[in-house]
C-alpha cells in the first residue's frame, strides 16, 4: 500500500524510474539520495529572498506567512548536524534561541514604517520575545489600527493624503 501511495505521488517519469524497486524504504532512500541534497544555489536563493523580504502591501499575517514558508524551506535544506545529546550543556537551546532571535530581527526589519513604534518597543525588551509572541502582538496592533481608522474615517483620509 505504501509503495502504491509513493508511486502515485510521483510524476510519471520519476515513478517509472523506481517502479520495480522492491520496498517502500528502498524507494524512499533512492528518492532522498537523488532529490534530497541541498545545493549552494538553492541556499543562496532562499537566503537572498529572505534578506530582501519586506511587508509591502501585505498585512501582518501575509507577510509572516511568506517569511515562515521561506524559513521552513531553508530548514528543510539545512544539512548541518545538530546536537542530539541530552546533556545539560544548553548548547541546543542556545542555538535555537539564537536562530529565533535572528528570524525575529529579519521579520521586524521588513515591516512597513507604520510599525516603527511597535518595532522599537519590541526591540527594547530583554530577552527578546519569541517570534510567535511578536506576531500575536503585531496582529493585535494591526486590528487596533483598523478600529481607529473605521471610527475616524475623515482623519484617516487626511493621513493618507499626506
Amino acid at each position: 500500500m505504501v509503495i502504491s501511495w509513493l508511486l502515485n505521488s510521483l510524476s510519471k517519469a520519476i515513478a517509472e524510474s523506481v517502479l520495480y524497486t522492491k520496498t517502500a524504504k528502498k524507494i524512499w532512500d533512492e528518492l532522498e539520495e537523488r532529490f534530497g541534497q541541498s545545493s549552494g544555489p538553492q541556499l543562496y536563493h532562499i537566503q537572498k529572498e529572505i534578506s530582501e523580504s519586506t511587508q509591502g502591501n501585505l498585512d501582518i499575517a501575509g507577510y509572516y506567512a511568506k517569511l515562515k514558508r521561506m524559513w521552513d524551506e531553508l530548514d528543510s535544506l539545512d544539512i548541518c548536524q545538530h546536537c542530539t545529546c541530552d546533556s545539560s550543556c544548553g548548547g541546543k537551546l542556545k542555538n535555537y534561541k539564537s536562530q529565533q532571535d535572528s528570524r525575529l530581527i529579519q521579520f521586524l526589519m521588513g515591516l512597513n514604517d507604520t510599525y516603527a513604534a511597535p518595532r522599537s518597543n519590541l526591540l527594547l525588551l530583554s530577552p527578546l520575545p519569541s517570534l510567535n509572541h511578536t506576531y500575536s502582538l503585531l496582529i493585535r496592533d494591526e486590528k487596533q489600527r483598523e478600529v481607529q481608522i473605521s471610527h475616524h474615517p475623515a482623519e484617516s483620509a487626511f493621513v493618507a493624503a499626506q
